[in-house]
């Protein structure tokens, strides 16, 4: 009987075991030319490294036989090991002729080799796979299951075979946690086109039949605050002691300015418990309470905070009435709308959220690839309900109604947002993370960070000082792209900040960012120079002695939020989701720029969207190819793949990507 893969597997993990040594440990024993993925794929009897030496030498070290490695170098043996390595992927088992007699092995072994090489036609060439597959216990191949991920063109080479292979498994793990699972499925007789039929493209006319949807009567964006407000009823219950709160910010913001630091401990410690404890009930922004050993005496941020907190006018008070009536007509609409189709998911916490927010959603869809398509979506900056209760009921339903979630990320992420788009992708629905980027006058984050070490650091050496020329060792990804960011902002002419900051500076909250200024007066300037820029659109060019303030505030943000995208695409814990109803994987879509989002908003409708397959050493991903995003996983690990088995085999179909 011919020595299996498996048989060589397990000679390998015995002699390991007996030296005591890890896989990671056997492998930076043998140098950079071995990984561990190598030593894990042999011992599991999955392949050989394809490397020549590698299998020689991995043996040799441990002490294993020859008998059980040298066939693996034969190449009819090693064309036979190419078929069932590629026929394991295509029914998601490992397959082999171990428990076969000499007789039948030998059989196999030439109708494998005579496979590849007898020119046949299509029913002629499934026929002998099919005799093929007796040998290795796997159910007949349907003929239309042939047809359209094989044919007589895999019969030509075992590469041309796998990619026949791989031509299924793109399609299968978008429909099925297991390729076991979607190989049983998708290969029973006349059941092909039913399965597949979640991946057809989509008719657009019943979208463009629709009546435009101009029913939501716009907040504009310089009363969006007034959303952020407590009810106009509940302000008036409240004015004294918001009254009291705002002269008590006033008088502390004198004396700080007077007397300098210790100012707040004039105050009795009763006085300043009291004073946290209003500041707590009005939800103040400012960092920390008077009690806090960390407050910082910020005559400028004190009075801003006094003129948020203090009560309104009788004007203002009607205004915001208006305003929040208006929205909450909004919300009358949506929750009646004859569809909703598209939910933005996000967390609005400062006035900057709501600006931010509301202009990422109008740019969005008033895009061309989107505005077509008459969608109604649900924009939380223009629905407003007093009652929190009722708020979360009305984000759970417009969740439920959608059939795409927009993840608008900030800085900082809330649990509640986090559990919208948790929510989404178990119901199997598809949901897009935007990600702000700095971009202006060429100057593009994303880009910078998708350059490898060598080119940042060849850039920094030529734009640099002289202290830049001699690459450092110690800087890590986001170090380098911080320096040559911050490079190419200290280029950029003084007048043009204002169009810089005015296009950044909601997506950034630079109001939030003062902290990042440690000397108070300067902070000061910096709140100054903003009013002027943002709130009252002067172009101001940027002060000499802010430069680098505003310039370190730009960069800190820019990359924080390519580190979130990076976070979002790879390693966020909900990066990927089980679809609750069929096991299938599901993962988020990372998009950095208003184009990219509607294309894939209309990828998405169309159901278009263009992947790849990537298989690696512990996963299989499907990557949606223009964000580079995780779209689905089957993993190879034995118990989880066979967990999954278990839990969802024969579950009902799961859903196109994230489709209506």
């Amino acid at each position: 009987m011919a020595v299996s893969l498996q048989d060589l597997g397990d000679q390998i993990q015995a002699a390991r075991h007996d030296k005591g040594l890890t896989q990671d440990e056997l492998a930076k024993k043998l140098g950079s030319r071995v990984n561990r993925s190598h030593i894990a794929h042999l011992e599991q009897g999955l392949r050989v490294p394809t490397e020549d030496g590698i299998l020689s030498l991995i043996c040799h070290e441990l002490g294993v036989p020859q008998k059980y490695w040298h066939p693996f170098t034969d190449p009819a043996y090693r064309n036979r090991l190419g078929f069932e390595e590629a026929l394991s992927e295509l029914v998601g088992r490992p397959v082999t002729l171990r428990y076969v007699d000499e007789h039948a092995d030998s059989v196999a072994d030439k109708a494998i080799a005579n496979f590849f090489l007898t020119t046949r036609n299509e029913p002629q060439a499934l026929d002998a796979l099919n005799s093929l597959l007796v040998f290795y216990g796997v159910s007949p191949m349907a003929p239309d299951f042939f047809h359209r991920y094989l044919r007589v063109e895999s019969t030509k080479s075992i590469e041309a075979f796998m990619r026949g292979v791989r031509h299924f498994q793109m399609e299968a793990i978008r429909l099925f946690s297991t390729f076991e699972e979607a190989y049983r499925a998708m290969n029973h007789p006349g059941d092909l086109a039913y399965h597949l039929r979640p991946l057809d493209p989509r008719d657009l006319s019943t979208y463009h039949n629709r009546e435009p949807w101009r029913d939501i009567e716009e907040v504009p964006e310089d009363r969006l605050p007034d959303l952020g407000y407590i009810s106009a009823k509940e302000a008036r219950k409240e004015k004294n002691e918001r009254k009291l709160l705002a002269g008590f910010l006033r008088e502390l913001a004198d004396k700080v300015a007077s007397s300098g630091r210790g100012a707040v401990d004039s105050y009795t410690e009763k006085k300043r418990r009291k004073m946290s404890s209003l500041l707590r009930t009005f939800e103040s922004r400012l960092e920390h309470d008077f009690m806090s050993p960390l407050f910082t005496p910020d005559a400028d941020a004190l009075r801003r905070e006094a003129e948020t907190i203090a009560p309104k006018g009788d004007e203002d008070l009607e205004r915001i009435a208006t305003t929040q009536a208006q929205a909450q007509r909004n919300l009358a609409r949506y929750l009646a709308a004859d569809h909703l189709d598209v939910y933005v998911a996000t967390s609005m916490r400062v006035d900057a959220d709501f600006v931010s927010v509301n202009r990422f959603t109008k740019a969005l869809f008033s895009h061309p690839d989107v505005k077509a398509l008459n969608l109604r979506y649900f924009n939380p900056t223009q629905s407003w309900i007093d009652d929190r209760v009722a708020k979360g009921l009305v984000e759970a339903l417009m969740l439920r109604r959608s059939s795409l979630t927009v993840y608008m990320a900030q800085k900082g992420d809330t649990f509640g947002k986090d559990s919208e788009a948790s929510v989404a992708l178990g119901q199997g629905k598809a949901v897009i993370v935007f990600v702000p980027k700095l971009a202006f006058q060429g100057i593009d984050s994303e880009k910078l960070w998708g350059m490898s070490r060598a080119d940042l650091e060849r850039e920094i050496a030529q734009e640099g000082t002289d202290d830049d020329k001699e690459s450092d060792p110690t800087m890590d990804q986001d170090a380098l792209v911080a320096r040559l960011l911050t490079l190419r902002l200290h280029r950029i002419e003084s007048g043009s900040f204002p169009t810089l900051v005015r296009a950044h500076w909601a997506d950034f909250d630079l109001y939030g960012e003062d902290h990042r200024i440690e000397n108070l007066t300067v902070r000061e300037e910096y709140r100054r120079w903003l009013d002027e820029v943002v709130r009252q659109g002067k172009d101001v060019a940027l002060p000499k002695e802010l430069e680098s303030h505003v310039v370190g505030i730009l960069v800190a943000v820019a990359v924080r939020f390519e580190g979130r995208a990076k976070l979002f695409r790879d390693t966020h814990p909900l990066a990927l989701q089980i679809i609750l109803s069929t096991g299938v994987l599901n993962g988020m879509l990372v998009a950095r720029a208003v184009d990219t989002c509607a294309k894939l908003v209309e990828s998405l409708m169309t159901n278009e969207l263009s992947f790849a397959l990537q298989p690696e050493a512990d996963n299989y991903r499907l990557v949606e190819t223009t964000t580079g995003s995780t779209a689905r996983v089957i993993s190879r690990h034995t118990l989880i793949t066979n967990a999954f088995a278990a839990f969802y085999s024969g579950q009902r179909r799961p859903k196109e990507m994230g489709g209506p």
